[in-house]
């Protein structure tokens, strides 16, 4: 990595953070300025609850005036004002959440980063990845999985916070703002990764910001620069060490010789009685005694023009690189897409079993009987093909959003790269999955095989009713952020399809004033295509298609299901697209 030869101070001015409450309006941040400087790293400390979150979060524009709340204040990068994607451009922000794909290796997912945000040749960006690897001491993990709900075996914590860190650090950033970069660490730990962000800050002039809650002694002489805010404002802001405890000694608070100054200062600001009544001292005296000091600092920060860093690889070069993550991460976690085909298989034989060589008219051709169990046989597998693909496309894309925002927040691809390149792998399993459950119960039951053309068409109508559910379990996906949610409103989509699929009610029987409802439901379609398949040439008499009263010959159907599952595709994407938000 290059040294960085745009040295970034980051400024804020008069920054108030209001929300609306049931209790009425609360201010987290009360006219609060201040000054990030470039080769520093600044710390901000506080209670729960005193807006260190919320000011990093304004720093990044990550918070948007809306009914619910109001943000004013300016704040700067040198002189320029900063909005949420001009940010990423030269800088980055890492969440306390490490959120990363846990079947990924370190390595992986660092040069995944490198890959999309970082320009040169494949071995400069591989260059990049093992410098990023070397500074945060990960060398010994590299190729371990980051693990998590479904990989058990991973990263340690503090392995897993540095890879977070270094996941943003690839893309050479001119400023670093972090939130409780050291939650979850044991102190020694802790320890290495300051140490590592301040070398890093001073040997590359970068600007590093972060929240920490409780840092040890060693830690606390690390510190350039310390904010203290309490209840939304400042009552310190300045120099570490000496500086803050002379300041604190003037106004009556000597910090004992020997107690970490940072707990001891956390005890000063913690809410309780005795604190509540000194936080005025606090507030007056930074007012009168720090206050200027600040705004002329912040009128003396760097001046030159910031060196917008804005690569951006190529559509169809993003798209690949998604679609190998997506094939790598159903290689690795493995448990869905075996739950889908462990499903296909036990479906196929419970379905075969139960209409094991059914009746199809040629002894019995009047049984209304044996006519109506075939019609619940194709309805059946109409539906249960589309749900067996649903469930797991609902559960699946909500569970990648978090994953999705972090790097679409961080310029790294297309919303539409993202959709399309998870699309080609998740396809994959969509088609072999019908492929196997129709194989196992068509012959078992004795369906229509007297051409190769109906064997394959009634394959086909499975493939298409499972891309189906997968377009609809996309829509849900992208609308819902939450899986339980997503997996909820599945029973929306079964219910009204089953009503008005053609088997349970016949269509000539709908009231004149809700059977236009029918044709907004592809299930219809699909039952009318797999059923209107099954009965050409039938021994049935009269034949079933007259008494289901079907509509459309099966090409016919098959021509509305593709318009449906491409329409479906296009309004999730739009979806993903609208639905996109600043992470917090």
């Amino acid at each position: 990595m290059e040294i960085n030869k745009n040295p970034i101070d980051l400024t804020f001015q008069n920054v108030t953070v209001t929300v609306k409450t049931k209790q009425g309006k609360k201010q987290l941040l009360s006219d609060v300025s201040g000054i990030c400087k470039s080769s520093q790293i600044t710390a901000i400390l506080g209670s729960s609850g005193a807006g260190k979150t919320t000011l990093l979060n304004v720093l990044t524009d990550r918070i948007e005036n809306s009914k619910a709340i109001s943000v004013r204040g300016k704040i700067q990068a040198n002189q320029t004002e900063i909005t949420y994607r001009k940010f990423s451009d030269f800088g980055t922000y890492v969440m306390q959440d490490d959120i990363l794909l846990e079947t990924m290796t370190v390595k992986e997912c660092l040069q995944f980063a490198a890959n999309l945000k970082t320009p040169g040749n494949q071995l400069e960006k591989d260059k990049v990845v093992q410098e990023t690897i070397k500074i945060l001491k990960l060398e010994r993990c590299q190729n371990t999985l980051i693990g998590g709900q479904f990989v058990k075996k991973g990263i340690s914590g503090g392995e897993r916070k540095r890879t977070s860190i270094g996941f943003e650090l690839v893309t050479n950033p001119s400023v670093i703002i972090l939130d409780e970069p050291t939650s979850g660490l044991d102190s020694f730990t802790a320890y290495l990764l300051i140490a590592e962000l301040k070398r890093y800050a001073i040997n590359r002039q970068k600007t590093i910001v972060f929240t920490i809650h409780s840092p040890s002694s060693d830690i606390w002489q690390m510190f350039d620069r310390i904010m203290l805010l309490v209840e939304g404002q400042f009552i310190y802001q300045g120099k570490s060490n000496e500086a803050i405890l002379n300041y604190f000694s003037n106004q009556g608070f000597n910090c004992p010789r020997m107690q970490n100054p940072a707990d001891y200062f956390m005890s000063l600001m913690h809410l309780n009685q005795k604190n509540a009544q000194n936080y005025p001292i606090y507030f007056q005296k930074y007012g009168s005694l720090l206050k200027l000091q600040v705004e002329k600092e912040i009128e003396q920060r760097e001046k030159s023009e910031i060196l917008a860093y804005k690569f951006q690889t190529p559509f169809l070069y993003q798209l690949q690189q998604i679609a190998k993550r997506s094939l790598k991460n159903v290689k690795r976690n493995p448990i869905l897409f075996r739950a889908r085909i462990i499903q296909a298989i036990i479906m196929g034989l419970i379905v075969g079993l139960i209409y094991f060589q059914s009746e199809d008219g040629s002894n019995h051709p009047t049984s209304i009987r044996h006519m109506n169990d075939r019609n619940g046989l194709l309805f059946f597998v109409c539906i249960n093909q589309l749900m067996m693909s649903l469930k797991p496309c609902s559960v699946s894309f909500p569970s990648m959003r978090k994953v999705f925002l972090r790097e679409d927040s961080s310029n790294l691809y297309s919303p539409y790269a993202y959709f399309f390149g998870r699309l080609a792998i998740e396809i994959i399993p969509q088609i072999i999955s019908p492929i196997l459950y129709g194989l196992i119960q068509f012959f078992m039951v004795g369906l229509n095989d007297r051409t190769v053309g109906n064997v394959f068409f009634y394959f086909f109508c499975l493939i298409l009713n499972s891309l189906l559910g997968l377009s609809l379990g996309y829509i849900g996906g992208s609308i819902f952020s939450d899986v339980k949610t997503a997996v909820f409103m599945s029973p929306l989509i079964f219910v009204p399809n089953a009503l008005f699929g053609g088997f349970f009610k016949n269509r000539k029987n709908l009231a004149s004033w809700i059977s236009w409802i029918e044709y907004l439901f592809p299930i219809k379609y699909s039952f009318n295509a797999i059923a209107a398949n099954e009965y050409e040439n039938t021994h049935f008499i009269p034949s079933p298609t007259e008494l289901l009263n079907l509509e459309f010959s099966k090409w016919e159907c098959v021509y509305i299901l593709l318009g449906f599952i491409i329409g479906l595709l296009i309004i999730s994407c739009f979806c993903l697209v609208c639905n996109r938000k600043r992470l917090q």
